[in-house]
């Protein structure tokens, strides 16, 4: 049978009597403390020493606008809904009015349905009735028929 030999020449055949060393555990930690902020202050005082940035400019040293200018368009629109009933209203409102389109030419805006007033009362022109721009002005030349 196999036999177990025991080591009798150990000196300690027990537990440890002392477990750890309070003394270098509090030191440690109190160097890591006096690390870190030293380490802190050190960098606090780095940041203050090259922070050389004049006034007015940014952070890479280029000016600093006023206001930011805008991006360029089409830009997005905040209510869309909104956007369309004002323009709804607007096209309408020109509708139900009276307004020069051309002061110069004698062309008149009026309301919708006092145009299809006299588009009934009065017919639509025939083209021979529409004058014609002079060729030299852009126009074509009107034939006349026999």
């Amino acid at each position: 049978m196999a036999e177990m030999h025991a080591d009798r020449t150990s000196p300690h055949l027990g537990h440890e009597r002392r477990d750890f060393n309070m003394r270098v555990i509090v030191l440690f930690g109190a160097s890591l403390v006096v690390l870190l902020a030293g380490s802190l202050a050190l960098t606090a005082w780095l940041f203050a020493l090259f922070n050389v940035t004049p006034k007015g400019y940014g952070v890479r040293g280029a000016p600093v606008a006023a206001t930011p200018p805008s991006p360029p368009g089409p830009r997005l629109q905040a209510l869309p809904t909104r956007d369309m009933q004002d323009m709804l209203q607007a096209e309408n409102a020109q509708l139900h009015s009276y307004g020069w389109v051309d002061r110069s030419a004698g062309m008149v805006r009026m309301p919708i349905d006092r145009a299809m007033e006299f588009v009934v009362r009065q017919g639509l022109p025939s083209w021979h009735e529409i004058p014609m721009l002079p060729a030299g002005q852009g126009g074509a030349t009107q034939e006349k028929k026999p």
